[in-house]
């Protein structure tokens, strides 16, 4: 057998991807920060990639989440000075959301997606520069190396971001201010504009109003792919980029072109070169995340451990004579495949033990460029000769054995002080209980506990608060003292909450409340841990027998919750995304009292808890005997599996919605004011905040808004700029009930003063009182000169006819129906408004077959449903969401669309005769590889002819979501041929034709040979 020190290994490996760097010693300051970079995907996976994956994801139309986040990075250092060593990266940006400098609604929402991701050991300034590295990754670019270390500011900063209108010096003085120099300003704006693009809404004399689509403009013609066509467009000719061609030339906002021209192109040109162009944008992005504030020394980059520890815990057990040994070992697999992986410990003298402790995998993770496995560990060692550290030893096969010893450190374990998580506990009304077992002779412990305060909005990022509690004596067991403390949390605090316990130099730190039970254990009665030697089969067996019994029934039977089978849990994104919680001792009735606010709950891999309110599409039932784990708490119990989610619904959940106020009536969710709060009288913050308590605390006020879930408002007058926003808009519930709406961050709940109290609009009190006035309503055409009537409604008594479900004169009703996002099933156009109603939604779909109205606002048009699997009818219980226009219709739900038929006569769409060309039928196609890539034009009066005549002979053209065309002399790209039904988007110039849909190309083939271009008398034959 071969023994090899795996160091330089792992710096070669290293090398590769992220520079040379010395493998982290464990701990390290930016642990944390490493499983927020490297885990994307599996076990442990810390999702934070999930916003930017794929490149192209957005939060909404002609939005581009990756380039967002590189443009936060850059706002929030921009007004930084090297000169005077303040501002910089730290996280100011958070305060600075409504300066006139961050226009858009990008930075709020990256806040937003950063704020869970901040804590005690990672501050906002270091996920802000977490997530350049990993939108550059996602989206192709090179590997920026990120340094941890940085801190962040507690108020807004200095103004100094460049603008589109600013003249060629003002630029250079900015950049230098910020430590780049001239060549340096224009590499770092070619790079930064790779992603994304101008939105007219916010930057009129950049892009003109009613550019097609969306009103926004590519920055270049691959805006979710990290490569140089930024650069390469420009120098063509052929760029379409706001910011240098179009209405910005005339109002002085071509900026870009003013940067690229500064040196007379040459910078730009030279970042033509694709390896060029990556190792630039690398060097460029690592400087911007590295201008700091004086006072902030920055770590070593951070790069992945080939070996990491997880939860490493020892915990006293009975008696004191023993003390249970437990954690996760991760290591890295790029280039190992791992036989198995022990651990080789030496006591607390320091003599090495002989006997090794096993390990079993656990689970799988993935990042970027690295892949994962975790190995777990339980055993229990004499108390009197404990651990003081262990390496580990890894088998990759064919008798080589990897020893890993952090960097000659070994990974030290400290015996001195021992959280006790059996004995420690969360009871329902948030009181915390920490018991420690601290070694006799040391100092008497502290309990340190870290909670999340949220800030008024519309800052996203709460406030951190430390308090420190003596820790009093209980009892002694064995060589050991026991102390605990209590802890009463407000709110939500527990969910996010962590501590530590300190004694003189010996500490037991970052320690959550999910993996707590409800109810502490004395250590007299806690239960003994099965010895590493036997566990692993005696598990299996365990399982198996659970597996081979007979078809497995959920347990308890109870009126609270009902099982609903057994489903995939696809971890990223997880089945349910509500709150969730690590239990050893999980049962199902803990869970279900954990996720009584919510709908659903699931239990998984034995100890793990989640909730939600929708189960993700992903999320598909499986065989019963797939769940076959039993639960930490209760082995007559059954837990899921691994990626297996036991599926419970809370029979009594009731949905969050609009409280009815005596002596008010309910207007609608608002924005906060231009200059002032919406309401601006006085105002009140509370952890129990109800619509009642602030009804209560406004005392007879015209107006009062709650937001934010615990912050209340009173005003005479509704302020300017506060204007009805989307009802989904506000979906915080209240801190105080969960079946109440309590805003948003900068949204309000507002109720006026005077008449009856407004219906509550709650979803499943909504579903009886929509179909009592739809079925009171009757809809008539009037006649106009237009040849489509308008719809008009007016209200009469109650039919005695039997009716199922909405109705709609002059259409039927065919079904609450599923509907996926990556598979609508009616597929032909599209909008989002807050004016959707049934009698909208049907005069926007004018000309089709179908009409379907989901999620409140959203309207979708059709020829046809998909035939498709995934299509199912639902029970019309599932489509209660108010239609944000006529909160009495209910419009569909979270990927629930309700559907009705036009009993117009119906011909349908066809394509038309293009000479010349044959129609090939509905092909693939993706903004990151174009299956044509020659030219495109976007225009909202799309055509077959007008997009034939664009492209000009060429031998393929095609049309994309109703309003793009695209030509190319070849298929640059793989492309499969899918159902015509895909390629149903309606042209926008014309009701009679088909022009594709998203990421669905209508293709086009020149039937008659391609005219041969004249070579040029100066270009050199062919090579024969």
């Amino acid at each position: 057998m071969i023994w090899n020190n795996p160091a330089s290994i792992a710096l070669l490996l290293a090398c590769r991807q992220y520079g040379a760097a010395a493998q982290p010693t464990w701990p390290a300051s930016t642990d944390e920060l490493e499983d927020i970079m490297m885990l994307n995907t599996g076990y442990r996976a810390r999702g934070f990639a999930a916003g930017v994956t794929p490149c192209s994801t957005g939060l909404g139309p002609g939005r581009n989440t990756a380039a967002e986040w590189l443009r936060t990075a850059f706002h929030d250092m921009a007004p930084g000075s090297v000169y005077t060593h303040q501002g910089g990266l730290d996280g100011s940006i958070a305060f600075e959301i409504k300066s006139g400098e961050n226009i858009g609604a990008a930075f709020a929402s990256t806040i937003q997606t950063y704020a869970p991701f901040f804590s005690s050991r990672t501050s906002l300034a270091d996920v802000i520069s977490a997530g350049v590295y990993t939108a550059t990754r996602s989206c192709g670019g090179p590997v920026v190396p990120i340094r941890g270390g940085r801190k962040d500011a507690t108020t807004a900063g200095p103004q100094g971001v460049p603008q589109p209108q600013n003249a060629i010096g003002t630029f250079k003085n900015q950049f230098l201010r910020i430590g780049f120099n001239e060549t340096e300003m224009i590499m770092f704006t070619a790079c930064g504009h790779t992603l994304g693009g101008v939105h007219a809404a916010d930057f009129p004399l950049v892009l003109a109003q009613g550019t097609a689509p969306n009103d926004y403009g590519h920055l270049d013609s691959t805006v979710a792919s990290f490569d140089s066509k930024i650069a390469t467009e420009y120098v063509s000719g052929t760029t379409k980029d706001p910011m240098v061609v179009g209405v910005s030339q005339q109002h002085t906002r071509n900026s870009d072109h003013v940067v690229f021209q500064s040196d007379k192109n040459v910078t730009i040109r030279a970042l033509q070169d694709p390896t060029y162009f990556a190792d630039t944008c690398k060097s460029m992005f690592q400087k911007m995340v590295e201008v700091v504030p004086s006072g902030v020394t920055l770590t070593d980059p951070v790069t992945p451990y080939e070996i990491k520890p997880y939860d490493v815990q020892l915990t006293l057990l009975a008696s004191g004579t023993k003390i249970k040994f437990s954690g996760d070992i991760r290591v890295r697999t790029n280039q190992r495949a791992v036989a198995s992986v022990k651990l080789i410990y030496k006591d607390r003298t320091g003599a090495a033990v002989t006997s090794p402790i096993d390990t079993t995998p656990k689970g799988d993770a993935a990042g970027f460029d690295d892949s994962f496995s975790f190995y777990g560990f339980s055993t229990e060692l004499p108390a009197d000769k404990s651990i003081s550290s262990f390496n580990v030893a890894v088998d990759v096969g064919g008798g080589t054995i990897e020893t890993w010893d952090n960097n000659g450190n070994g990974f030290r374990v400290d015996d001195t002080v021992l959280y006790q998580t059996p004995q420690s506990c969360l009871d329902g009304s948030g009181k915390l209980t920490v018991v420690a077992a601290v070694r006799n002779g040391a100092s008497s412990p502290n309990l340190q506990v870290i909670v999340k305060n949220p800030r008024p909005s519309p800052v996203a990022v709460p406030a951190l608060s430390t308090t420190t509690a003596a820790m009093t004596t209980q009892s002694a067991v064995g060589s050991y003292q026991l102390y605990s403390a209590d802890y009463t949390f407000s709110g939500s605090q527990a969910e996010s909450a962590m501590f530590n316990i300190v004694a003189g130099s010996a500490s037991d730190k970052y320690k959550t409340t999910k993996s707590l039970p409800a109810a502490c254990k004395p250590l007299s009665s806690s239960t003994p841990t099965p010895s590493s030697s036997s566990s692993a089969s005696q598990a299996l067996s365990q399982i198996s027998s659970v597996a081979s019994s007979p078809t497995p029934t959920p347990t308890p039977p109870s009126s609270a919750f009902a099982f609903q089978g057994c489903y995939y849990d696809p971890g990223n994104p997880r089945a349910l995304t509500g709150a969730a919680t690590f239990d050893s001792m999980i049962t199902v009735e803990k869970c279900a009292t954990f996720c009584s606010s919510y709908q659903f709950f699931g239990l998984e891999y034995s100890r793990e808890c989640y909730c939600g309110n929708t189960k993700d599409e992903l999320s598909v039932e499986k065989s019963l005997s797939d769940c076959n784990m039993p639960c930490g708490g209760d082995s007559s119990q059954l837990c899921g599996a691994g990626n297996r989610l036991s599926f419970y619904k809370n029979s009594k959940y009731t949905p969050p919605g609009n409280s009815k106020v005596s002596g008010y009536k309910y207007n609608g969710c608002y924005s906060e004011g231009t200059n002032r709060r919406a309401l601006s009288d006085t105002g009140t913050s509370s952890d129990s905040m109800t619509v009642e308590t602030c009804a209560t605390f406004c005392n007879g006020a015209k107006y009062f808004g709650v937001e934010y879930g615990k912050e209340c408002y009173c005003g005479s007058v509704l302020n300017a700029g506060s204007v009805l926003q989307g009802a989904n808009d506000c979906a915080m519930v209240c801190a105080g009930s969960s079946t109440q709406y309590c805003g948003a961050g900068d949204r309000l709940n507002i109720y006026e003063k005077g008449g009856a109290a407004s219906n509550s609009e709650t979803p499943s009190s909504s579903v009886s009182s929509t179909v009592s006035a739809l079925r009171s309503t009757i809809v008539t055409a009037v006649p106009t000169s237009d040849p489509t009537p308008l719809l008009q409604s007016s209200t009469a008594a109650p039919s005695t006819t039997p009716t199922n479900g909405p109705s709609l004169a002059g259409f039927v009703y065919e079904g609450c129906m599923t509907d996926l996002v990556e598979k609508r099933t009616i597929v032909g156009k599209t909008r989002t408004t807050d004016e959707n109603s049934y009698e909208s939604c049907a005069a926007f779909c004018d000309g089709f077959q179908f009409f379907g109205v989901e999620y409140g606002s959203e309207c979708y048009c059709s020829d046809s449903i998909r035939d498709s699997p995934e299509v199912e009818e639902k029970d019309d219980s599932e489509c209660t969401m108010p239609c944000t226009g006529d909160p009495t219709q209910a419009c569909g739900g979270p990927s629930r669309i309700t559907v009705f038929k036009s009993l117009k006569p119906f011909t349908g769409r066809s394509n038309p005769v293009i000479s010349g060309y044959d129609y090939a039928g509905c092909f693939t196609d993706s903004p990151q590889t174009r299956v044509l890539d020659d030219d495109f034009l976007f225009d909202s009066a799309m055509t077959i002819a007008k997009c034939a005549t664009y492209c000009r002979g060429s031998k393929f053209f095609g049309t994309q979501y109703g309003a793009e065309c695209y030509c190319g002399a070849e298929l640059a790209s793989p492309s499969d041929q899918v159902s015509e039904a895909d390629c149903s988007f309606q042209c926008g110039g014309t009701k009679t034709e088909k022009c594709g849909a998203g990421s669905r190309l209508s293709l086009w083939q020149r039937t008659d040979p391609v005219p041969r271009r004249r070579r040029s008398r100066f270009a050199p034959a062919p090579a024969a």
